[in-house]
């Protein structure tokens, strides 16, 4: 029979503290395995990263589809809209209607014919006034248009005025009718009388004619006036 020797227990570590098993952690894998390891966490990140921009991408070309379909739709409605309007002029519902219209038309353009002869004495009594600036006073303008054939017709001017003002002295009136010189719309500006009166002022007479310029009506877009 053997006997066995045991070791002699230290009294200061209780029976539970000698059974322990120590936890000791060691990395044991090679770096290889690890760097491997984060290159795939990092490529799946990426790849989830792609997928999500995809799909935001997707929804809205989604939404862009949608809206310009919408788009389309509204377009064909009007346009539908509007195709029958036009149809619908040509029955008798508007036929009053568009007949009315072009008929109106038509009588601008005869009137804008008719009255092309025409003089706009409105134009004509702010253009003589205009030109006498501050220093001539015009009082009175009268005259008239000619009417005639042959050679009244034909002439380059179609009418008379007479303009009757005051002034401080005669070099003014000369000035005033040196501006009407320089007007297409009248000419051959002429002083047919000039009288001084006691108070230190003139009063004068200017004769001029109404030049074929100066002819323009009502109905007439582009009627010629050089006043304010």
């Amino acid at each position: 029979m053997s006997t066995t020797a045991l070791m002699p227990v230290d009294p200061t570590v209780s029976p539970r503290q000698a059974a322990r098993v120590l936890s000791i952690r060691a990395d044991l894998l090679p770096p290889e395995i690890r760097d491997g390891r984060r290159a795939r966490r990092t490529r799946s990140l990426v790849i989830l990263l792609v997928l999500v921009t995809l799909a935001g991408l997707g929804t809205w070309y989604w939404q862009a589809g949608l809206a310009k379909q919408t788009a389309d739709e509204q377009y064909n409605d009007t346009f539908q809209a509007l195709t029958k309007v036009r149809a619908a002029q040509k029955t008798d519902e508007l036929r009053d209607l568009v007949e009315y219209q072009e008929g109106g038309k038509a009588l601008d353009t005869e009137l804008a014919s008719m009255l092309a002869g025409d003089l706009s004495w409105t134009n004509m009594l702010n253009l003589l006034r205009d030109k006498a600036g501050d220093d001539v006073k015009i009082s009175e303008i009268s005259g008239g248009l000619v009417k005639g054939d042959g050679e009244e017709a034909a002439s380059s001017t179609v009418g008379n005025l007479t303009i009757t003002g005051t002034t401080k002295d005669k070099r003014l009136v000369a000035d005033y009718v040196n501006r009407l010189g320089g007007l297409k719309h009248v000419a051959n500006p002429f002083v047919t009388s000039v009288t001084k009166q006691d108070q230190g002022t003139v009063t004068f007479t200017v004769s001029v004619s109404v030049t074929r310029k100066a002819l323009c009506g009502r109905f007439t877009s582009d009627c010629p006036s050089e006043g304010k």
